[in-house]
């Protein structure tokens, strides 16, 4: 099994997302010795915008005009069997690279052609242009700073639900993320990490998680009266706690 991890977050390697991307990572390797995995940080790739020229699905079908790092990229997922995409929640999207890197993933789909009443269906309303993408697996991987997931990552279901349906990937949605880099939380953060490693084995073993681990999995780590201390602390004290750090 070939594993392509995206790291999505600006924060590079100290990413909360990362932290619970990687203990999954953990879980797979642990079940499957075979498994190969490749990290790429987003933010240390140039990845340009989007032009929107339709170039890639009018001229050179499947091929995008812009010579950047998408290029090793793009053949990366194609030759892996799972792609594990981790990102912070950004105002309820994706960050701005895990965005770029979206976009330019359109020339992996063939372009829209209208049939009436294809909306209503509900119905792709792009095909895959490459057919070994229906076999890859895809895993969603993000920390958001809210005590609880609820609600906060529609916008994000709803996009990945439009590009891949909704029960074709699968999707590790985790609160309290700003407390995973909290320094004085350190053995609580090991000790909660376990179930994500759990949830890579069961990955290995099943091919998916179970609505019953997806929902284990948004369990916070901390209760409420601890983490509402914890949070307004952050904000009260510049001093105390892993937001409003500057990222080099």
């Amino acid at each position: 099994m070939k594993i392509l991890l995206l790291n999505g977050s600006m924060r590079g390697n100290s990413s909360s997302s990362l932290k619970v991307a990687e203990a999954f990572v953990r879980g797979i390797v642990s079940e499957d010795k075979n498994a190969e995995v490749i990290k790429v940080n987003l933010r240390d790739k140039n990845i340009e915008h989007c032009y929107g020229c339709f170039c890639c699905w009018k001229i050179n079908k499947g091929q995008c005009i812009i010579r950047d790092d998408m290029d090793e990229i793009r053949k990366l997922v194609l030759e892996s069997d799972v792609i594990i995409e981790s990102f912070p929640l950004y105002f309820f999207g994706l960050p701005s690279k895990m965005k770029a890197f979206m976009d330019r993933m359109i020339n992996f789909v063939s372009e829209y052609r209208a049939v009436n009443g294809d909306e209503a269906t509900g119905r792709f309303l792009h095909d895959m242009r490459y057919p070994e993408l229906l076999k890859k697996k895809l895993v969603l991987v993000s920390a958001c700073g809210y005590e609880e997931t609820v609600d906060c990552y529609d916008s994000v279901i709803n996009q990945f639900d439009k590009i891949c349906g909704h029960d074709n990937y699968t999707r590790i949605f985790v609160p309290q993320g700003g407390m995973l880099a909290e320094e004085t939380f350190e053995n609580k953060v090991a000790r909660y990490l376990v179930k994500f490693e759990e949830a890579g084995k069961e990955f290995v073993r099943n091919g998916k998680l179970s609505e019953e681990t997806e929902t284990k999995l948004q369990i916070p780590m901390l209760g409420h009266n601890t983490f509402s201390r914890a949070i307004n602390m952050n904000w009260d004290e510049p001093g105390v706690g892993p937001y409003g750090k500057v990222v080099k």
